[in-house]
Protein backbone atom coordinates (compact mmCIF):
# COMPACT_ATOMS: atom_id res chain seq x y z
CA UNK A 1 0.00 0.00 0.00
CA UNK A 2 2.81 2.61 0.83
CA UNK A 3 4.62 2.00 -2.73
CA UNK A 4 1.45 2.45 -4.24
CA UNK A 5 0.93 6.09 -2.30
CA UNK A 6 4.92 6.91 -3.39
CA UNK A 7 4.20 5.97 -7.17
CA UNK A 8 1.16 7.84 -7.16
CA UNK A 9 2.37 10.98 -5.36
CA UNK A 10 4.96 10.96 -7.81
CA UNK A 11 2.98 10.54 -10.61
CA UNK A 12 1.32 13.10 -9.42
CA UNK A 13 3.89 15.31 -8.35
CA UNK A 14 5.38 15.03 -12.46
CA UNK A 15 2.46 15.74 -14.13
CA UNK A 16 1.89 19.10 -12.03
CA UNK A 17 5.45 20.40 -12.98
CA UNK A 18 5.19 19.51 -16.65
CA UNK A 19 2.29 21.10 -16.82
CA UNK A 20 3.38 24.42 -15.44
CA UNK A 21 6.31 24.28 -17.71
CA UNK A 22 4.20 23.44 -20.84
CA UNK A 23 1.51 26.62 -19.79
CA UNK A 24 4.72 28.31 -18.97
CA UNK A 25 6.26 27.84 -22.15
CA UNK A 26 3.03 28.68 -24.44
CA UNK A 27 2.40 31.73 -22.22
CA UNK A 28 5.85 33.66 -22.51
CA UNK A 29 5.89 32.43 -26.32
CA UNK A 30 6.91 35.76 -28.43
CA UNK A 31 3.47 37.42 -30.09
CA UNK A 32 0.20 38.23 -29.39
CA UNK A 33 -2.17 35.62 -28.43
CA UNK A 34 -5.07 37.49 -29.34
CA UNK A 35 -3.56 38.20 -32.81
CA UNK A 36 -3.08 35.10 -33.17
CA UNK A 37 -6.35 33.34 -32.77
CA UNK A 38 -8.04 36.57 -34.74
CA UNK A 39 -5.59 34.98 -37.64
CA UNK A 40 -7.05 31.82 -36.68
CA UNK A 41 -10.93 32.70 -36.31
CA UNK A 42 -10.79 34.98 -39.42
CA UNK A 43 -7.88 33.61 -42.02
CA UNK A 44 -7.45 36.07 -44.61
CA UNK A 45 -8.02 39.46 -43.10
CA UNK A 46 -5.15 41.51 -42.51
CA UNK A 47 -5.89 44.17 -39.63
CA UNK A 48 -8.22 43.93 -36.81
CA UNK A 49 -10.09 46.27 -34.91
CA UNK A 50 -8.85 46.78 -31.17
CA UNK A 51 -12.29 45.95 -30.38
CA UNK A 52 -12.09 42.26 -31.40
CA UNK A 53 -8.72 41.68 -30.44
CA UNK A 54 -10.05 42.89 -26.44
CA UNK A 55 -13.13 40.88 -26.53
CA UNK A 56 -10.38 37.66 -27.22
CA UNK A 57 -8.57 38.90 -24.83
CA UNK A 58 -11.45 39.01 -22.18
CA UNK A 59 -12.66 35.57 -23.79
CA UNK A 60 -9.69 33.58 -22.79
CA UNK A 61 -8.79 35.76 -19.98
CA UNK A 62 -5.33 36.41 -21.40
CA UNK A 63 -5.58 40.23 -20.14
CA UNK A 64 -4.87 38.46 -16.24
CA UNK A 65 -1.32 37.67 -14.46
CA UNK A 66 0.22 34.69 -15.31
CA UNK A 67 -0.54 32.74 -12.19
CA UNK A 68 -3.97 33.43 -12.50
CA UNK A 69 -4.49 32.07 -16.05
CA UNK A 70 -2.70 29.38 -15.01
CA UNK A 71 -4.36 28.11 -12.04
CA UNK A 72 -7.82 29.04 -14.04
CA UNK A 73 -6.69 26.55 -16.27
CA UNK A 74 -6.03 24.01 -14.24
CA UNK A 75 -8.76 23.80 -12.17
CA UNK A 76 -11.15 23.74 -15.75
CA UNK A 77 -8.73 20.84 -16.55
CA UNK A 78 -8.76 18.87 -13.54
CA UNK A 79 -12.96 19.38 -13.59
CA UNK A 80 -12.60 17.80 -17.53
CA UNK A 81 -12.63 21.14 -19.48
CA UNK A 82 -10.08 21.44 -21.64
CA UNK A 83 -10.63 24.49 -23.61
CA UNK A 84 -11.71 25.23 -27.12
CA UNK A 85 -9.70 25.42 -30.16
CA UNK A 86 -8.44 28.88 -31.35
CA UNK A 87 -8.80 27.65 -35.09
CA UNK A 88 -11.73 25.82 -35.33
CA UNK A 89 -13.54 26.81 -32.07
CA UNK A 90 -14.62 23.25 -31.34
CA UNK A 91 -13.61 21.74 -28.02
CA UNK A 92 -10.05 20.24 -27.83
CA UNK A 93 -11.77 17.20 -26.40
CA UNK A 94 -13.46 15.99 -29.76
CA UNK A 95 -10.68 17.20 -31.71
CA UNK A 96 -8.00 14.68 -29.65
CA UNK A 97 -11.00 11.68 -29.55
CA UNK A 98 -11.25 12.52 -33.20
CA UNK A 99 -7.45 11.70 -33.67
CA UNK A 100 -6.92 8.94 -30.73
CA UNK A 101 -7.99 6.13 -32.96
CA UNK A 102 -5.44 6.39 -35.72
CA UNK A 103 -2.66 7.08 -33.97
CA UNK A 104 -3.51 4.39 -31.21
CA UNK A 105 -4.38 1.27 -33.78
CA UNK A 106 -0.86 2.36 -35.84
CA UNK A 107 1.04 1.55 -32.26
CA UNK A 108 -0.89 -1.28 -31.49
CA UNK A 109 -0.27 -2.80 -35.03
CA UNK A 110 3.46 -1.85 -35.26
CA UNK A 111 4.47 -2.97 -31.39
CA UNK A 112 2.77 -6.62 -32.02
CA UNK A 113 4.24 -6.80 -35.06
CA UNK A 114 7.71 -5.78 -33.61
CA UNK A 115 7.51 -8.16 -30.53
CA UNK A 116 6.96 -10.89 -32.36
CA UNK A 117 9.92 -10.60 -34.88
CA UNK A 118 12.16 -10.09 -31.91
CA UNK A 119 10.76 -12.43 -29.79
CA UNK A 120 11.60 -15.03 -32.82
CA UNK A 121 15.16 -13.73 -33.71
CA UNK A 122 15.93 -13.68 -29.72
CA UNK A 123 14.33 -17.41 -29.60
CA UNK A 124 16.63 -18.57 -32.92
CA UNK A 125 19.64 -16.21 -31.85
CA UNK A 126 19.51 -18.26 -28.20
CA UNK A 127 19.00 -21.29 -29.44
CA UNK A 128 21.86 -21.48 -31.94
CA UNK A 129 24.07 -19.15 -30.16
CA UNK A 130 27.00 -18.15 -32.08
CA UNK A 131 25.39 -19.25 -35.50
CA UNK A 132 24.72 -17.54 -38.57
CA UNK A 133 21.37 -16.98 -37.05
CA UNK A 134 22.50 -15.41 -33.73
CA UNK A 135 24.91 -13.02 -35.84
CA UNK A 136 22.30 -11.92 -38.21
CA UNK A 137 19.93 -10.81 -35.64
CA UNK A 138 22.61 -9.19 -33.93
CA UNK A 139 23.07 -7.56 -36.83
CA UNK A 140 19.65 -6.86 -37.57
CA UNK A 141 18.86 -4.95 -34.55
CA UNK A 142 22.11 -3.05 -34.60
CA UNK A 143 20.86 -1.46 -38.23
CA UNK A 144 17.64 -1.01 -36.76
CA UNK A 145 19.37 0.69 -33.81
CA UNK A 146 21.03 2.99 -35.56
CA UNK A 147 18.58 4.07 -38.58
CA UNK A 148 16.27 6.92 -37.62
CA UNK A 149 12.38 6.23 -38.09
CA UNK A 150 12.58 9.60 -40.31
CA UNK A 151 15.07 8.20 -42.47
CA UNK A 152 13.82 4.60 -42.76
CA UNK A 153 10.31 6.08 -43.74
CA UNK A 154 12.17 7.98 -46.84
CA UNK A 155 13.75 4.56 -47.91
CA UNK A 156 10.48 2.74 -47.67
CA UNK A 157 8.83 5.54 -49.43
CA UNK A 158 11.34 5.60 -52.36
CA UNK A 159 11.80 1.73 -52.68
CA UNK A 160 7.80 0.50 -51.87
CA UNK A 161 5.90 3.67 -53.65
CA UNK A 162 8.09 5.71 -55.52
CA UNK A 163 10.35 2.63 -57.26
CA UNK A 164 8.10 -0.15 -57.23
CA UNK A 165 5.00 0.97 -56.99
CA UNK A 166 3.38 -1.80 -54.45
CA UNK A 167 2.46 0.83 -51.60
CA UNK A 168 1.09 4.12 -51.27
CA UNK A 169 3.22 6.76 -49.72
CA UNK A 170 0.80 8.84 -47.74
CA UNK A 171 -2.80 8.70 -46.39
CA UNK A 172 -5.26 7.27 -43.96
CA UNK A 173 -8.18 4.52 -44.01
CA UNK A 174 -6.89 1.81 -45.91
CA UNK A 175 -5.09 -1.18 -44.91
CA UNK A 176 -2.65 -0.53 -47.59
CA UNK A 177 -1.99 2.80 -46.40
CA UNK A 178 -1.03 1.34 -42.69
CA UNK A 179 1.72 -0.77 -43.71
CA UNK A 180 4.85 1.52 -44.83
CA UNK A 181 3.99 3.40 -41.14
CA UNK A 182 3.58 0.32 -39.16
CA UNK A 183 6.71 -1.56 -40.77
CA UNK A 184 8.72 1.70 -39.79
CA UNK A 185 7.66 1.45 -36.33
CA UNK A 186 7.85 -2.20 -35.62
CA UNK A 187 11.28 -2.56 -36.96
CA UNK A 188 12.20 0.16 -34.38
CA UNK A 189 10.32 -2.08 -31.71
CA UNK A 190 12.54 -5.29 -33.17
CA UNK A 191 16.08 -3.65 -33.06
CA UNK A 192 15.58 -3.26 -29.84
CA UNK A 193 13.56 -5.82 -27.88
CA UNK A 194 15.45 -8.18 -30.00
CA UNK A 195 18.90 -7.00 -28.14
CA UNK A 196 17.51 -7.02 -24.84
CA UNK A 197 15.40 -10.20 -25.03
CA UNK A 198 18.27 -11.72 -26.07
CA UNK A 199 20.48 -10.97 -23.41
CA UNK A 200 17.61 -11.90 -20.92
CA UNK A 201 17.39 -15.17 -22.05
CA UNK A 202 21.22 -16.12 -22.22
CA UNK A 203 21.31 -14.36 -18.53
CA UNK A 204 18.28 -17.08 -17.42
CA UNK A 205 19.87 -19.91 -18.98
CA UNK A 206 23.21 -18.87 -16.89
CA UNK A 207 20.81 -19.80 -13.91
CA UNK A 208 21.56 -22.21 -11.31
CA UNK A 209 17.67 -23.85 -11.97
CA UNK A 210 18.51 -24.54 -15.23
CA UNK A 211 21.26 -27.54 -14.86
CA UNK A 212 19.02 -28.69 -11.88
CA UNK A 213 15.73 -29.11 -14.48
CA UNK A 214 18.52 -30.67 -16.90
CA UNK A 215 19.60 -32.80 -14.59
CA UNK A 216 15.94 -34.10 -14.03
CA UNK A 217 15.64 -34.47 -17.66
CA UNK A 218 13.43 -32.12 -18.28
CA UNK A 219 12.83 -31.54 -21.95
CA UNK A 220 14.99 -28.45 -22.99
CA UNK A 221 11.28 -26.95 -25.08
CA UNK A 222 9.85 -27.36 -21.35
CA UNK A 223 12.60 -25.96 -19.80
CA UNK A 224 12.60 -23.17 -22.25
CA UNK A 225 9.19 -22.27 -22.14
CA UNK A 226 8.06 -23.12 -18.88
CA UNK A 227 11.08 -21.69 -17.00
CA UNK A 228 13.36 -19.64 -18.91
CA UNK A 229 11.15 -17.60 -20.88
CA UNK A 230 9.49 -16.89 -18.06
CA UNK A 231 12.43 -15.68 -16.00
CA UNK A 232 13.41 -13.65 -19.37
CA UNK A 233 9.96 -11.69 -18.99
CA UNK A 234 10.08 -10.46 -15.90
CA UNK A 235 12.80 -7.59 -16.95
CA UNK A 236 11.39 -7.33 -19.93
CA UNK A 237 8.23 -6.21 -19.11
CA UNK A 238 9.77 -2.77 -18.22
CA UNK A 239 11.25 -2.22 -21.59
CA UNK A 240 8.12 -3.74 -23.32
CA UNK A 241 6.08 -0.63 -21.70
CA UNK A 242 8.31 2.00 -22.21
CA UNK A 243 8.19 1.24 -25.65
CA UNK A 244 4.71 1.15 -25.95
CA UNK A 245 4.78 4.75 -24.74
CA UNK A 246 7.86 5.71 -27.36
CA UNK A 247 5.46 4.88 -29.84
CA UNK A 248 2.44 6.40 -29.43
CA UNK A 249 4.60 9.49 -29.04
CA UNK A 250 6.90 8.57 -32.06
CA UNK A 251 4.17 8.18 -34.21
CA UNK A 252 4.16 12.09 -34.26
CA UNK A 253 7.00 11.90 -36.80
CA UNK A 254 5.89 8.98 -38.82
CA UNK A 255 2.63 10.28 -39.04
CA UNK A 256 3.86 13.39 -40.62
CA UNK A 257 5.97 12.20 -43.46
CA UNK A 258 2.74 9.44 -44.36
CA UNK A 259 0.52 12.33 -43.92
CA UNK A 260 -1.60 10.23 -41.87
CA UNK A 261 -4.53 11.30 -39.37
CA UNK A 262 -3.50 11.37 -35.88
CA UNK A 263 -2.05 12.93 -32.71
CA UNK A 264 0.91 13.44 -34.34
CA UNK A 265 -0.35 15.25 -37.36
CA UNK A 266 -2.73 16.88 -34.45
CA UNK A 267 0.62 18.13 -32.74
CA UNK A 268 2.70 19.53 -35.43
CA UNK A 269 -0.63 21.36 -37.17
CA UNK A 270 -1.54 22.97 -33.86
CA UNK A 271 2.13 24.18 -33.18
CA UNK A 272 2.29 25.76 -36.83
CA UNK A 273 -1.20 27.50 -36.21
CA UNK A 274 -0.72 28.30 -32.53
CA UNK A 275 -3.10 26.40 -31.16
CA UNK A 276 -2.14 26.51 -27.70
CA UNK A 277 -4.83 25.16 -26.26
CA UNK A 278 -4.70 22.08 -28.01
CA UNK A 279 -0.99 21.96 -27.96
CA UNK A 280 -1.23 22.28 -24.05
CA UNK A 281 -3.57 19.29 -23.84
CA UNK A 282 -1.92 16.99 -26.11
CA UNK A 283 1.75 17.57 -23.85
CA UNK A 284 -0.13 16.50 -21.18
CA UNK A 285 -1.56 13.31 -22.63
CA UNK A 286 1.98 12.22 -24.01
CA UNK A 287 3.55 12.78 -20.44
CA UNK A 288 0.40 11.28 -18.55
CA UNK A 289 0.40 8.46 -20.86
CA UNK A 290 4.07 7.92 -20.52
CA UNK A 291 3.98 8.39 -17.00
CA UNK A 292 1.28 6.47 -15.80
CA UNK A 293 2.43 3.24 -18.06
CA UNK A 294 5.98 3.65 -16.21
CA UNK A 295 3.99 3.41 -12.95
CA UNK A 296 1.85 1.00 -13.72
CA UNK A 297 4.91 -1.28 -15.04
CA UNK A 298 6.82 -0.83 -11.89
CA UNK A 299 3.99 -1.43 -9.43
CA UNK A 300 3.62 -4.95 -11.36
CA UNK A 301 6.80 -6.03 -10.66
CA UNK A 302 6.73 -4.78 -7.29
CA UNK A 303 3.92 -6.89 -6.33
CA UNK A 304 5.48 -9.93 -8.17
CA UNK A 305 8.58 -9.93 -6.98
CA UNK A 306 9.35 -13.36 -5.33
CA UNK A 307 11.14 -11.23 -2.66
CA UNK A 308 8.32 -8.97 -2.24
CA UNK A 309 5.58 -12.14 -1.96
CA UNK A 310 8.36 -13.69 0.91
CA UNK A 311 7.82 -10.49 2.31
CA UNK A 312 4.22 -10.73 2.62
CA UNK A 313 4.17 -14.46 3.82
CA UNK A 314 6.45 -13.52 6.61
CA UNK A 315 4.55 -10.69 7.94
CA UNK A 316 1.34 -12.55 7.99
Amino acid sequence: MNALLTRLGGLVTVLFGISFITFAVTHFAPGDKALAIAQARYPGEMGFDAEILEGIRDEFHLDRPFISQYLHWLVDFLTGDFGRSYSSHSKVWDIFAGNLEETFSLAITALTLGLAAAFLLAGLAVWRKGSLIDRFAILLASVGAAIPSFWLSILLILLFSAHLGWLPAYGTGTLAQLVLPTVTLAFWVMSSQTRLLRSFLLEAYDQPFVETLRLRSVSEREIFFSHVLRHALSPALTMIGLDLAGLIEGAVIVEIIFARSGLGSLLAGSVLARDLPVVVFLVMFFALTYVLINTVIDLVQTFTDPRHLAGERNAV
